[in-house]
C-alpha cells in the first residue's frame, strides 16, 4: 500500500476556491472556455501547478499540461486531468473535480520527490462542454487528431465568431498560448496531436453525474464503456402568420410541428427494450419568437446516446424519418443535418481490473458500470489504454446549480486516483 498521502483539505480548498470563477454568481457555475473567468481558473491552477516546480506547456488549442518536475525524458508518461469549462448555470464540480485532483496528486508527488519508471502528467483539456462551438471534447479531438485546421474555420459561436477568430483574440500570454502575427498557422495545428507512443495511459476522474452511485450507497464507480453519441440539427419551416387572424386549419406552424416531432422521438426511444437508449433535444429557437405570431422557423439539437453503435443508428434513423412524415403532414419544410457523432468505447480492462484490485484491498464499496455522458477519456482511449473513475453525484443531478458530491467522496476520490496514479508510475 502506498504510504504517500494527499492533501484533503487542500484539495478541497481549491474547488471552493475555482467555483468562484463564475459569470453567474448564485446560480450555478458559468465558466466558458477562452472567457475571462475561464482565464482566471487557469492562472490559479498555473499558479499552483508552477509552485510544485511542474512544467507548463500550452497549445494552440490551449489545452494544458503540467509535468512533474521529477519526469525524465524518454520514459513514458502517465497522463490524468479533466476539463475546467462548465455549462451555462452549471454545476461547481463537473470536469474541474478530475483537474484538482490531478493536480492535487502532482502537488503530493512533488512534495514527496516521487521518481517513478513513467513520468506524470496533470492536464486540462479545452471546451470539453461544447458550450461556445456546440461541439463537446474540442480541445481533445485536436489532441486524437479527429479534427484538424479546417474545423477552426467550421466551428462557429452564436455569435458567428469561429473558433480561428476567437483563439486568435486571446491576449492573455500568462495562461494562453499567443498566436503568432499571421495568427494560427499549419505548424501550430500539426503540434496538436500528442505523440502517443510516449504516453502509457490516461486515467480521468469524474463524479457519476447520475443516479447509481447515490442511490446504490457504493463510492466508487470503475468504468466499462462510454456511451456514443449521434447529434443531428433539425430545421424546420413554415408560414409566419397572425396568432388571432389566422384559423387552425390554414396553419403551418413550424413549432407545433417541432413539439410532436420532439414527443415522436421520445416515444421511439421508449420503446427500447434494455431500456439504456436516450434521446434529448436540449436547444432550440425559434422566430420569430414573439407572442402574438405563428412561429414561422424552428431550429433545435436532437442526440441520441447508448453503448450500442448499431442502435444509436437504428433509433435516429427512425427518428429522422418521422421527422420528416411529420413535416409534410404538417406542410412545413424541413431538413435534418449531421452534426456530430462518436462512438461507444469500451475502456481497458488492464487499468479496470488494477482499479477493482485497488477497491478490494482498500475495501472501499464500488461497482462496474457505463458512462452515459461522454468525456475527454473517449478521445484519448482511441489512442491509449484509458480508465476512468466515478466518485457518487447527489441525487444524480449534474450540469445545474444543485450539483453536489459529498466532502468524504471527494477525497476518498482523489485519494483513490492518487493510489492508482502510484501504481502505474511504478
Amino acid at each position: 500500500m502506498n504510504k504517500m498521502r494527499i492533501n484533503s483539505e487542500r484539495l478541497l480548498d481549491n474547488l471552493n476556491k475555482l467555483k468562484t470563477f463564475t459569470d453567474t454568481p448564485g446560480e450555478g457555475v458559468t465558466r466558458f472556455s477562452y472567457s475571462a473567468k475561464d482565464a482566471e481558473a487557469r492562472a490559479y491552477i498555473i499558479d499552483r501547478a508552477e509552485k510544485a516546480g511542474a512544467s507548463i506547456h500550452i497549445d494552440a488549442l490551449q489545452n494544458i499540461r503540467m509535468g512533474l518536475k521529477t519526469n525524465r525524458p524518454g520514459h513514458k508518461t502517465l497522463v490524468a486531468g479533466s476539463h475546467i469549462d462548465t455549462v451555462r448555470n452549471g454545476g461547481w464540480l463537473d470536469g474541474i473535480y478530475g483537474v484538482c485532483s490531478a493536480l492535487e496528486v502532482l502537488e503530493t508527488l512533488s512534495e514527496n520527490d516521487f521518481s517513478g519508471e513513467y513520468n506524470f502528467e496533470a492536464v486540462v483539456f479545452a471546451e470539453e462542454e461544447g458550450s461556445n462551438f456546440g461541439s463537446t471534447m474540442t480541445g481533445s479531438k485536436f489532441i486524437a487528431g479527429i479534427y484538424n485546421e479546417e474545423n477552426l474555420d467550421k466551428l462557429t459561436r452564436d455569435d458567428g465568431l469561429s473558433l480561428r477568430q476567437v483563439l486568435c483574440s486571446l491576449t492573455d500570454s500568462r495562461v494562453y498560448s499567443i498566436p503568432g502575427p499571421g495568427g494560427i498557422n499549419a505548424e501550430d495545428i500539426e503540434s496538436l496531436p500528442w505523440d502517443f507512443s510516449q504516453i502509457k495511459a490516461m486515467v480521468e476522474l469524474h463524479i457519476e453525474q447520475g443516479p447509481i452511485l447515490d442511490k446504490s450507497g457504493e463510492r466508487l464507480g470503475i468504468i466499462d464503456s462510454i456511451f456514443g453519441m449521434r447529434v443531428i440539427e433539425v430545421v424546420m419551416e413554415g408560414v409566419g402568420n397572425h396568432a388571432g387572424a389566422t384559423p387552425m386549419s390554414q396553419r403551418q406552424d413550424a413549432l407545433s410541428a417541432a413539439a410532436e416531432a420532439i414527443l415522436k422521438a421520445e416515444e421511439i426511444v421508449r420503446s427500447d427494450e434494455d431500456r439504456r437508449t436516450v434521446v434529448t433535444v436540449g436547444k432550440m429557437e425559434i422566430a420569430p419568437n414573439c407572442s402574438n405570431v405563428i412561429p414561422e422557423k424552428v431550429c433545435f439539437s436532437l442526440e441520441v446516446r447508448d453503448k450500442d453503435e448499431a442502435k444509436i443508428n437504428r433509433f435516429m434513423d427512425r427518428i429522422i424519418a418521422a421527422i420528416r412524415d411529420i413535416a409534410k403532414a404538417r406542410k412545413v419544410s424541413c431538413s435534418c443535418r449531421e452534426h456530430s457523432h462518436s462512438l461507444p468505447l469500451h475502456l481497458d480492462d488492464r487499468l479496470a481490473q488494477g482499479m477493482k484490485n485497488a477497491a478490494e484491498k482498500s475495501g472501499i464499496p464500488f461497482r462496474y458500470m457505463d458512462s452515459g455522458a461522454v468525456h475527454d477519456a473517449c478521445m484519448i482511449a482511441y489512442k491509449v489504454p484509458t480508465g476512468m473513475i466515478f466518485v457518487p453525484s447527489i441525487n444524480g443531478r449534474s450540469h445545474v446549480p444543485e450539483e453536489d458530491t459529498k466532502p468524504e467522496d471527494l477525497v476518498a476520490g482523489a485519494e483513490f486516483l492518487f493510489e492508482i496514479v502510484c501504481r502505474e508510475l511504478g
